[in-house]
């Protein structure tokens, strides 16, 4: 494999710049595994779980770095995870709209509860808007900054 190709390569898998790429091979005698181990001893990219790569080229353990997505964290257990997903659920909410008008704005966590103890009545309440000429969508609630104070 040329190194120009194996720069592509490492940094498909390890979502890095080319020139991290580079940087890493060259420093690892053009050793994809070692440039790998390299990039996680920096902190790069994220410890490696797994050395097996697929063959359709999607990675099997990498850690992406991309900060500008926001989700859960490596390592990060259970109930963190529940915490969160009850948090988000109270800072955004379930909006009605029609012809441009708020109709109603539910608190997510209200809406899903309201959603299971009435499926088949809320399903039908939701087809029926529809046909009405609501529409339906996810909004963050005004005052709610990104850590859910209300804008404290």
């Amino acid at each position: 494999m040329e190194h120009m190709d194996m720069i592509d390569k490492l940094k498909e898998k390890a979502g890095i710049t080319r020139e991290e790429a580079a940087d890493a091979l060259t420093r690892a005698n053009w050793d994809m595994l070692e440039a790998l181990v390299i990039l996680e001893r920096e902190g790069v990219i994220a410890p490696l779980t797994s050395s097996v790569v697929t063959s359709s080229g999607t990675p099997n353990g990498y850690g992406y770095r991309d900060p500008g997505v926001r989700g859960s964290a490596p390592g990060e257990s259970l109930g963190d995870k529940i915490k969160n997903l009850a948090r988000n659920s109270l800072v955004y909410s379930f909006m009605v709209r029609r012809e441009g008008k708020v109709v109603i704005s539910l608190p997510v966590l209200l809406f899903i509860i309201i959603l299971l103890a009435a499926f088949r009545i809320t399903a039908a309440a939701l087809l029926i808007g529809l046909f009405c000429g609501c529409r339906y969508n996810l909004e963050k609630r005004d005052g709610d900054n990104e850590d859910g104070n209300g804008g404290v």
